[in-house]
């Protein structure tokens, strides 16, 4: 976290401790709708993003360039020309 983000925990921290129960509820309420709203937003542009990458790739000059990377990668394969990889505990890729 940021240290603009953890002064405002802090300041709703202080609120909602200032607050009747039923008013906190209403802020952890509130609190969860924003929340939502931000899941929801980036879900949205997730596919927004998907449908963009989805149609650029049915177009015919696209799936040609594909055919032939595929074609090629295939050719380095046999050729030896490519290396073994691995996934990390971290989650990179790292030669084998």
């Amino acid at each position: 976290m940021n240290e603009q983000t953890l002064i405002y925990e802090q300041t709703l921290v202080d609120i909602a401790r200032t607050l009747p129960p039923d008013r906190a509820a209403e802020l952890l309420d509130y609190a969860r709708f924003l929340q939502e709203l931000v899941t929801q937003r980036a879900d949205a542009a997730t596919r927004a993003s998907e449908e963009r990458w989805d149609a650029l790739f049915a177009q015919p000059a696209a799936q040609r360039a594909m055919i032939q990377m595929a074609r090629e990668a295939r050719e380095d394969f046999h050729a030896g020309r490519t290396t073994n990889i691995t996934i990390t505990d971290d989650g990179r890729l790292a030669p084998k």
